[in-house]
């Protein structure tokens, strides 16, 4: 029987060359791929966009349709709506605790219907009073406090705190049998009376020189307006006799030396006139300390004079201007 081995070895020889070429066509196609691969571009560079979307499958008896998830609009439910009106009715109402508004319109008329106030500052006629009108450009008036209150001199009112009542005492005065001096005492202690122990005031009664009260030989000073000091004013202003000449402005630069908010001045002498630089000099000082003078004159005439210093005076100093007619009294 012939031996197998050179048909074993006959194979073995065809064989190799195929497994041969079989090992470099795969070599082959694997370095021609990797050729390609390395073609594609590599880096940070940009890229095709690529849009991306949700679709929504409907399965229908013959086919399956796709409807993108974003056509797709939900319906808002009746509770859904309900709590959307609730919430923005919320947001839109206001506070529980805001203050309901306010009637503009009815305060501004109330202010219109309010009468303006009537300024005496000693020029003819009247003045409406709008705005600041007790202030000028050249001086500063005082701020009103709690410690101010209101008086009067022969219909002549005056706010402050510091009073300063500065009253003629000249023979003249005893005229018309002492009516004019009698008068006058009487509306100081009215005008006093009218203060609280919240205010100060002083009393200076003059004929060609000043004097001032003063209690237990004090100094120059303002009294609190408390029930000792008034009933001590009360006696001093009784104990006041009229007698001598008539020197108005050292009676008023003594006055202004302390400073108060209202100075009542009062006078029957039109003359001696206060010299022009005299009131200039006054006024200077009274808008130094914010000092309003309110002057009021006696006299024998029906009708106050046309002219007059006093006028000018009180004109001068944002006060008002008083005649009052002795024979009256």
């Amino acid at each position: 029987m012939p031996s197998d081995e050179p048909l074993q070895l006959q194979l073995r020889a065809k064989t190799t060359p195929a497994l041969l070429l079989s090992m470099v066509f795969h070599i082959v196609a694997l370095v021609v791929i990797g050729l390609m691969l390395g073609q594609v571009e590599r880096g940070t560079g940009e890229q095709a966009d690529r849009p991306v979307g949700i679709a929504m499958v409907h399965r229908m008896p013959d086919r399956d349709r796709y409807v993108e998830a974003s056509q797709v609009q939900p319906t808002p439910t009746e509770s859904t709506q309900s709590a959307t009106s609730a919430a923005a009715s919320a947001a839109a109402a206001p506070p529980a605790d805001l203050a309901p508004p306010l009637d503009l319109d009815g305060i501004l008329e109330a202010i219109k219907a309010s009468p303006s106030p009537v300024s005496g500052t000693g020029m003819a006629g009247e003045t409406q009073l709008d705005g600041d009108a007790f202030g000028d450009a050249d001086g500063a008036g005082k701020s009103s406090s709690d410690d101010d209150a209101t008086t009067m001199v022969f219909g002549v009112s005056g706010s402050g705190s510091q009073f300063v009542y500065v009253f003629d005492r000249s023979d003249s005065m005893n005229g018309y049998g002492g009516r004019p001096l009698r008068a006058a005492k009487s509306e100081l202690i009215k005008s006093l009376s009218g203060l609280t122990d919240r205010q100060r005031f002083q009393l200076i009664f003059y004929n060609d020189k000043p004097s001032p009260m003063r209690l237990s030989r004090s100094p120059l000073q303002m009294f609190a307006a408390d029930a000792p000091s008034v009933t001590a004013a009360k006696q001093h202003i009784n104990s006041i006799t009229a007698y001598g000449g008539t020197e108005h402005s050292s009676a008023l630069k003594m006055a202004l030396q302390l400073g108060p908010d209202v100075i009542f001045f009062l006078t029957d002498a039109r003359i001696p006139r206060i010299s022009p630089s005299d009131l200039r000099d006054i006024q200077i000082r009274a808008q130094r300390t914010g000092t309003t003078i309110h002057a009021i004159e006696f006299g024998t005439d029906a009708m106050a004079p046309s002219e007059s210093f006093l006028k000018e005076l009180a004109a001068m100093n944002q006060g008002k201007y008083q005649y009052v007619n002795v024979q009256e009294l």
